[in-house]
């Protein structure tokens, strides 16, 4: 876990998506907003030591 000062950050997505993003919590017994976390710091650290393992469909422009 990170340690250290925490920023509060609010996200809208559409229902569809929540749920999804609800089930993959629920499988992996995690809270949404700790899902979220985990998908966060692991495309990070993809974009930061493997970006070649990323596809064009992970480029955020």
């Amino acid at each position: 876990m990170i340690s250290g000062p925490k920023k509060a950050v609010s996200v809208l997505m559409p229902l569809k998506l929540y749920e999804r993003v609800k089930e993959q919590a629920e499988k992996k017994h995690k809270t949404v907003p700790g899902y979220v976390r985990q998908v966060l710091r692991r495309y990070l650290w993809h974009v930061e030591n493997a970006p070649e393992a990323l596809t064009k469909e992970w480029d955020i422009v």
